[in-house]
């Protein structure tokens, strides 16, 4: 067995893994590891030895595809280059510390962009703050085309958006395929709606998604009848542009006043 190469305290390291100690320390780690990866490829034939005493250091290249299906390295940022540096006790490893990029397919943009001094890209509770910025900036200015154009700037051309609910009752919700439909839904929603109040009280966010809190009153022009509800916004944002909107509200009573 590949265990069988190691002491049994064998010291392990691994980015983002850690230091840790044993065989059942390379055991977790490669259970780990293949979780996230479907194939993993070394170029055998082109490994740099470096060899001083118990020490061996290894250089090489590696490339595989992830569980979901993506390829790298992408051959710009993702090079795929490692470097193992292996000490020895007699015939067995006793120190194993692997120097790689775990970011195999390039996701940690906003170290990217520091590096390569880029404007950084926006984190998902940053462009959810922002989002909702403009939204009370067109509340106040439902007419300003710039102030429409300001929001639509933070979805991607092909952002998918839903609002569930009564379709047939209340007009501006419902599913959405692209950012000018999202301008038809902004457009839409200050002609039928009268805020009185739209209360953010929290944000809570992770790499991809941020999810925001909170409560609103409206009234329906038409019918002068009050909206009260709690919502949830769920943001999800690839490379600083939104593309998955889904706003969840009491549907039932949105439907209720717009019918009178």
């Amino acid at each position: 067995m590949l265990l069988d190469l190691f002491t049994d305290d064998v010291e392990f390291f691994f980015p983002k893994f850690g230091v840790a100690r044993g065989k059942a320390a390379l055991a977790r780690f490669a259970e780990r590891i293949a979780k996230g990866t479907a194939q993993l490829t070394h170029d055998i034939d082109g490994l740099i030895f470096t060899v001083g005493n118990d020490r061996i250091v290894v250089e090489g290249r590696e490339w595989g595809v992830t569980a979901d299906g993506r390829a790298w390295p992408d051959g710009d940022i993702s090079q795929g280059r490692f470097a193992n540096v292996f000490e020895f006790d007699g015939l067995l490893i006793k120190r194993i510390f692997i120097y790689v990029d775990p970011d195999f397919t390039n996701e940690d943009h906003q170290r990217v962009s520091m590096y390569r001094d880029e404007l950084p890209i926006a984190t998902p509770h940053e462009i959810a703050s922002c989002y909702f910025e403009r939204w009370a900036a067109l509340w106040a200015a439902p007419n300003d085309p710039q102030v429409l154009a300001m929001i639509l700037e933070l979805f991607a051309e092909d952002v998918e958006w839903d609002i569930p609910g009564n379709l047939e009752t209340v007009p501006w919700i419902g599913p959405r395929y692209d950012r000018k439909a999202v301008g038809a839904f902004h457009t839409e929603l200050t002609a039928q709606i009268a805020p009185e109040r739209f209360e953010i009280q929290r944000i809570l966010a992770d790499d991809e998604t941020a999810v925001a809190f909170g409560e609103l009153t409206s009234q329906v022009k038409a019918t002068g009848r009050v909206i009260e509800s709690p919502f949830a916004f769920i943001l999800t944002s690839k490379e600083g542009k939104i593309v998955r909107y889904r706003m969840l509200e009491d549907s039932h009573a949105v439907a209720m006043a717009v019918s009178g």
